[in-house]
């Protein structure tokens, strides 16, 4: 009897990214429909045996960290955040890597990051970027206008810290109280040069957030978001953002991409980009009045990568 075929889901996700990337999986499954899987939960998977496609941003609870043994990983556009190194790559963590490996790294960070443990690894980009754009609108259908997802949502200040310990809690609110005018006063700079940069394009443009409340908008509800984000990707003539997810699906279908820096400072952030910028123009807004007003040319996948894509996946599937 073969196993079952698994993604990762995200009940709790505020990121359409999150579920753009298991769409970017469930496409290779084909016909199957293959069980979600809470990436914070792998570790209480006692169902029957499976096999699961690990790629992705890992991880909010790395205490959660390595999955049950009925789960069967393929890791590939695996990304490993400085914030959860010291909680997976425990001894445990560390062999249950060993156990899979070669890795298949997202970025140049977590290849560099694993082997430093002597884990086997590769550069295999994002598997977001074979996504294919007959999937979300027909073939000869035209571009129109430029498509703004998340541009600069990072320097915005965070969300009041409801932290349950009291003095962290009322430290971690000082602190964004004194940083909030300063936070305002780059938010809103970098927000005019941005409309200074869409308004000599002389395009039509759609403003849209990568972000959506869980406590809002069910899974099922964000994932439909999700699919509505691609297809507004696939019609547009350029995209500009700073969500990764945005960037490399536009990358797969063709749709030139300017990638806003601003508020990616922090090395949690840089550490996710390292690599990227083979795919895509990354840029600070303080650059965009160098920019030329004509739509720019795409940046093609290589072939290379979909080849070793191709590769991979077919034969973690075979039987």
């Amino acid at each position: 009897m073969s196993k079952k075929v698994a993604v990762l889901a995200y009940p709790n996700s505020n990121n359409l990214g999150d579920h753009i990337q298991s769409i970017a999986a469930t496409q290779w499954l084909k016909n199957q429909q293959p069980l979600g899987l809470d990436r914070e939960k792998l570790h209480q998977y006692q169902g029957e045996k499976v096999k699961l496609i690990m790629n992705g941003w890992f991880m909010e609870f790395p205490t959660h960290w390595p999955p049950s043994d009925p789960i069967e990983p393929l890791f590939i556009s695996f990304h490993l955040n400085p914030t959860a190194e010291r909680g997976m790559l425990t001894p445990e963590g560390i062999a249950y890597f060993k156990n899979y490996q070669p890795i298949g790294c997202r970025d140049f960070h977590t290849a560099r990051t694993l082997n430093k443990h002597g884990i086997e690894t590769y550069f295999s980009g994002c598997l977001t970027l074979s996504l294919k754009r007959e999937s979300f609108v027909k073939p000869d259908s035209k571009r129109h206008g430029i498509l703004v997802i998340s541009p600069i949502e990072r320097l915005l200040p965070q969300p009041k810290s409801t932290a349950p310990n009291v003095l962290k809690r009322f430290f971690l609110n000082g602190i964004r109280k004194i940083k909030q005018p300063y936070k305002n006063l780059k938010y809103n700079r970098a927000n005019q040069r941005l409309n200074q940069f869409l308004l000599q394009m002389g395009e039509v443009v759609e403003f849209h957030s990568q972000l959506l409340d869980p406590k809002v908008f069910s899974e099922e509800e964000r994932i439909q978001a999700a699919n509505a984000q691609l297809e507004g990707i696939a019609s547009a003539k350029m995209l500009i953002t700073s969500r990764i997810h945005s960037a490399l699906p536009a990358v797969a279908f063709g749709t030139p991409v300017l990638f806003l820096s601003d508020g990616l400072e922090h090395p949690n952030q840089k550490s996710r980009l390292e690599g990227m910028e083979s795919f895509f123009k990354v840029i600070h807004t303080k650059e965009l009045n160098k920019e030329s007003s004509q739509i720019p040319l795409p940046i093609a996948v290589p072939f290379e990568v979909i080849k070793k894509f191709n590769e991979v996946i077919q034969e973690f599937l075979k039987e």
